[in-house]
């Protein structure tokens, strides 16, 4: 992979892979899309962007499923140097406007089948669209079954008055030039959730997106352009999505599979009907693919290089994973990594060359990692403290807070705290220890109590809430606790109300799976709410153990 030089995100994939002639560059509902044919319909959607009176520094919202459309549009807003606000595509109407506002957006692009719910909102503020349609990416052939099926479904989406379709715009608009050389430029915002818990809009810049790229082309593997695919399951919103599993796959030449809908029997499939070597994922995934009938096979010997991040994954069941692809004669493992948005998700990670159990393995090339102390003081190995990041994958910091986000040392250099603990040991391994910040993690992603009880305020009666991380079943939960200014008159019904306000208003991955009305809240001695007391304890290998032996002794 080429060196990042001063590029912008479009001009690093346009030059790493211009030597690998027209390749396969990604299958959507099994039609091939040719590198050349990607790459013309990035210059036409720039040209539309830059018609429609968009400029370098502006904002442009991508409110898109994981799809070749998302791809497009990324890169075509980089190459005319506009940011893209990449956000969830089932967010609530309200909150996304919410975030459009807050960042400037001058306009969205959106699925049709997904548009139903958002028509009043976007004809209220007239904002323009960009409408996508699963036949944008078929084949001939299929392409009539697929307009008849979203003329049905979808028919809400020819509903909003300022729209065009994305195949209209192709057609309708001839490249033309970019910026050029702009890599320090800010190319995205992901909506996080900073370093202390309550969620923040991150600035990454080109620059760190392509070093990430690059960086993670130094790990040992081998790619032939447009015959290994990537099956990219994470979404772009995800850090962790956007510039490995999308961005680095590009740059590498994979043909990327987009999964819109993650379903782990589809992904298994998709593993068996093309060669896949290369996956980015969280365990949640690897643990449901691998629950299926239809994961074994010979087709496991394709996998080669695959990760895991954004929650914790154990020894036994990596030795499991790992073990299924051994029998069928596969050499790929799946390795667990750390990172956080504010460094462009990975920084470090496990690989063939440098491995060691429990840990989650060494910095990548050029990161600096190191532990620190409350002092902001580089503590021992085996010390364990607060894991600081330094390199040039760092963000520009967060949207409208210049100085929060990055402590710059003595020596001038920018670090990441990151707010969560950790230390490393005399051979340089990290191993992570526990979350400092109080972060609740679903699926993944990141789930900011802060966030949920301030909107839930909104409810009538409520005077105060405290969502903590729960547990069902082992599987990670929010769970929301509430005090009310009186005794309700029926607290099912006072629960269903909130429980409907939270699904209105909140994130899919937001909304608490469980809720509990409380005569007043835990507090700690300073007279703060004691959200450790409402907790549920995590799960351990030992303690799922012991609740096996119990249920056999209870059996006997």
């Amino acid at each position: 992979m080429i060196k990042t030089e001063s590029y912008n995100c479009y001009e690093y994939f346009k030059n790493n892979t211009a030597a690998f002639g027209d390749y396969d560059a990604a299958i959507h509902f099994g039609h091939r899309i040719k590198r050349s044919a990607l790459l013309s319909d990035i210059d036409r959607l720039a040209a539309y962007f830059k018609s429609a009176g968009l400029r370098r520094g502006d904002v442009y919202t991508v409110f898109l499923p994981t799809c070749v459309q998302s791809f497009v549009a990324f890169y075509a807003l980089n190459k005319i140097g506009v940011i893209a606000n990449i956000v969830h595509p089932l967010t609530p109407p309200e909150l996304l406007k919410e975030t459009m506002d807050e960042v400037g957006s001058k306009g969205v692009m959106l699925m049709d089948l997904l548009a139903k719910p958002y028509v009043d909102m976007l004809n209220f503020h007239n904002i323009p669209c960009v409408i996508c349609s699963n036949s944008d990416y078929v084949s001939p052939a299929t392409q009539p079954a697929f307009r008849a099926y979203e003329l049905f479904a979808a028919h809400a989406s020819t509903g909003i008055k300022n729209a065009l379709g994305y195949r209209t715009v192709l057609r309708r608009y001839p490249p033309s030039d970019g910026v050029k050389n702009n890599g320090a430029d800010v190319a995205v915002y992901l909506h996080g959730g900073g370093t202390t818990g309550k969620s923040k809009t991150i600035k990454l810049s080109s620059k760190a997106l392509n070093e990430l790229a690059y960086k993670t082309g130094q790990i040992e593997h081998h790619n032939t352009p447009g015959v290994e695919c990537s099956m990219i399951v994470l979404p772009l919103f995800h850090a962790f999505g956007l510039g490995v599993s999308m961005h680095f796959s590009m740059c590498e030449g994979f043909c990327c599979i987009p999964v819109p809908r993650f379903k782990p029997r589809r992904a298994n499939e998709l593993m068996r009907e093309y060669k896949v070597s290369f996956i980015v994922g969280v365990p949640n995934m690897y643990k449901k693919m691998l629950e299926q009938k239809n994961f074994e096979g010979k087709h496991l010997r394709n996998l080669e290089l695959l990760f895991s991040g954004g929650d914790i994954v154990t020894e036994q069941f990596l030795d499991r994973f790992n073990s299924t692809v051994a029998k069928w004669g596969g050499t790929g493992r799946l390795f667990r990594g750390y990172g956080l948005t504010e460094v462009s998700s990975v920084c470090c990670a496990n690989t063939y060359a440098e491995f060691k159990r429990n840990s989650v393995g060494k910095p990548f090339y050029g990161m600096r990692i190191e532990i620190w102390d409350k002092g902001n003081k580089r503590l021992p190995t085996n010390t364990v403290g607060e894991i600081a990041v330094s390199g040039s994958t760092l963000m520009e910091g967060y949207l409208n807070e210049p100085t929060s986000g990055i402590y710059t040392d003595d020596s001038g250099v920018r670090w990441v705290l990151t707010g969560d603990l950790g230390y490393i040991d005399e051979d340089g391994f990290l191993f992570f220890t526990g979350r400092k910040k109080r972060l609740i993690i679903i699926s993944g992603y990141n789930v900011y109590p802060s966030d949920i009880e301030e909107k839930v305020m909104g409810v009538a009666g409520i005077t105060e809430a405290c969502a903590v991380q729960g547990y069902i079943e082992d599987k990670p939960i929010v769970k929301l606790y509430v005090a009310l200014d009186s005794e309700p008159e029926n607290k099912r019904k006072k629960v269903d109300e909130i429980s409907t306000y939270c699904n209105d208003n909140l994130p899919r991955f937001s909304r608490p799976t469980k809720i509990v009305i409380l005569d007043a809240l835990p507090r700690t001695q300073m007279g703060k709410v004691d959200f450790m007391k409402l907790c549920d304890p995590a799960p351990t290998e030992r303690r799922r153990e012991r609740e096996r032996d119990e249920k056999q002794e209870t059996k006997q």
